[in-house]
């Protein structure tokens, strides 16, 4: 099973419809679509608008083309899961994250739905690199901030 999620922010209608397309012509199998409130209903996929966790959806999937979001992103990234992330254009995103993230081998990029199909094919022989997260630290930053310079 392949799963597709657009996220809650925005529609992305044509992802979407793309997929859909591939879908028709025998490009992927099965294939479960989480489409938000965006106006186009898959004719090819199993769909559906929102779900308070995705979990269901990422374990089973072979692999998982997203909207680019970085909540899902490391969501995705920490279950180890193959991702191809195609951004959406409607949506300010912060392209630094994806960039550094397919860099550094963690995700396949699809910067346009045009290479859809051909990232696809390319992501069933892929192995990603292992993401490892790093330790938060922000309380620090905040302590030091608010307790100014040690001296």
């Amino acid at each position: 099973m392949i799963f597709v999620t657009v996220g809650s922010v925005a529609p992305f209608d044509d992802l979407i419809r793309e997929v859909d397309r591939l879908a028709e012509k025998g490009v992927v199998g099965d294939v479960v679509v989480q489409i938000a409130n965006g106006t186009y209903v898959p004719k090819n996929a199993e769909w559906f608008r929102f779900k308070i966790d995705l979990t269901e959806f990422y374990r089973p999937a072979e692999f998982i083309i997203t909207h680019s979001g970085a909540g899902t992103l490391f969501e995705i990234l920490k279950m180890g899961k193959k991702a191809i992330s195609v951004p959406n254009p409607k949506v300010v995103h912060n392209p630094d994250i994806i960039m550094k993230l397919s860099k550094e081998g963690h995700i396949l990029l699809c910067p346009e739905l045009s290479q859809l199909e051909e990232k696809i094919l390319q992501v069933r022989s892929w192995t990603p690199k292992g993401y490892k997260e790093r330790p938060c630290t922000i309380h620090e930053e905040i302590v030091k901030y608010l307790l100014g310079p040690s001296k």
